[in-house]
């Protein structure tokens, strides 16, 4: 249900900008795009404790109208052996609402394929505002361990479905057809892993290079 809301509101969001003409920035071409950044997932049961890991990918659009773009990423990143923090009322199937964590060892890796839209709004002559939103497929593997071994959590290539959320702040040089860009991108893992209620969502933060293949 949260999926079906999360699609809703950037459909009905993309309609509503479409009001406003004269802030469009006029692209015409389709592009293509590399990245690299950051990823924070949500494994663990304590937000600060979440790791940060590398992020590395690319992107593709193609142009619909002027400004709205068929809009489809990809990116992957992985961490090993790094210390979390899990509830035990999730680890012993508890409904109490206790926040007593353990600490565990947890490993994973997550491929990010996201397929959707997104919609250019000008800012000024050289940077440009993108909102972007659509479906998320993850496959996604992930451990961890208490520190006597036992698994308390354990995916190993699951498919996973979702949906994504972000903005892009794009700048512009000069007559050249290349532009630079920084992406913060949420996406939201439909997931029904018993340990955390948000277990698996992942936020993306990262630099890239984006090349207009027929100018612009």
């Amino acid at each position: 249900m949260k999926k079906i809301l999360t699609i809703l509101f950037v459909f009905t969001f993309f309609s509503f900008v479409n009001v406003f003409p004269q802030s469009r920035i006029e692209h015409s071409s389709a592009f293509i795009s590399g990245m690299v950044g950051t990823a924070k997932v949500s494994l663990s049961g304590n937000g600060q404790q979440n790791p940060t890991a590398l992020a590395f990918g690319g992107s593709f659009g193609l142009p619909i109208t002027k400004n709205l773009y068929l809009y489809t990423r990809s990116s992957y990143t992985s961490k090993s052996n790094f210390q979390s923090f899990y509830n035990t009322a999730y680890l012993n199937s508890s409904l109490s609402l206790t926040e007593d964590f353990v600490q565990t060892n947890s490993s994973f890796s997550q491929l990010l394929i996201n397929g959707g839209l997104l919609y250019n709004i000008r800012i000024t002559e050289e940077f440009v505002l993108g909102l972007n939103g659509g479906l998320t497929f993850m496959v996604l593997n992930q451990e961890a361990k208490l520190r006597t071994g036992q698994v308390v959590s354990s995916i190993d290539n699951e498919n996973i479905w979702g949906a994504f959320t972000g903005v892009i702040v794009e700048k512009s040089w000069e007559d050249s057809d290349v532009t630079t860009f920084f992406e913060a991108q949420y996406n939201y893992a439909e997931s029904d892993a018993l340990y955390r209620s948000d277990a698996l969502n992942v936020m993306n933060y990262t630099f890239g290079i984006r090349y207009y293949l027929s100018g612009r």
